[in-house]
């Protein structure tokens, strides 16, 4: 493979491995797993990427790849649980592809959202999906259990209606949503 061809394929690698391991995510369940697949992925896609066509779009092309791999997987043995019958890995591969776009402008949005957070509530939801566990948050924030669950229910509800705001916003061509906050 050409020099530009390999800058081609590590760019398009980079812009684009948050949607392929969102992807894969979606069809094996486990990250540390969904991380496994996406490596062989990559692997796939620079030992075929003399046969993509630039006029293409990348990323439909490196989904198949990726949904090839995630067979391969599912067939190694290396899963974890119970597996997913074929037409049911088929089945959510085809709804996540086609899906994609609404699933693009939903993650936009909900960054817009947590910007307009106040900075206790977005250090609440952040650590709560980041990794502490509840007793973690419980002891950091110097609050009940309760409490914690109760911040992070109104979290969840602001971020979700405005998340269905900007989204309907956007669809709508109103350009004026950055401008407004997200909460009222």
């Amino acid at each position: 493979m050409s020099d530009e061809r390999t800058e081609l394929l590590v760019r398009l690698l980079s812009q684009h491995q948050d949607q392929l391991f969102r992807y894969i995510y979606a069809l094996v369940p486990h990250a540390d797993d969904a991380r496994d697949v996406l490596q062989e992925t990559s692997v796939a896609l620079c030992r075929k990427f003399a046969d993509y066509e630039t006029s293409k779009p990348f990323l439909p092309w490196a989904y198949s790849f990726a949904y090839l791999e995630v067979l391969k997987y599912r067939d190694s043995g290396r899963r974890r649980g119970q597996p997913l019958r074929p037409e049911l890995i088929e089945q959510l591969a085809h709804e996540r592809e086609e899906h994609e776009s609404i699933l693009e402008a939903r993650l936009e949005a909900l960054e817009s959202c947590l910007a307009e957070l106040t900075p206790e509530d977005r250090w609440l939801i952040r650590s709560r999906y980041e990794g502490s566990g509840t007793a973690e948050l419980v002891r950091l924030s110097g609050t009940s259990r309760r409490t914690v669950f109760r911040n992070l229910d109104r979290i969840r509800r602001l971020l979700s209606h405005c998340i269905d705001r900007r989204v309907a916003a956007s669809e709508a061509g109103v350009p004026s949503i950055a401008t407004r906050s997200p909460f009222g």
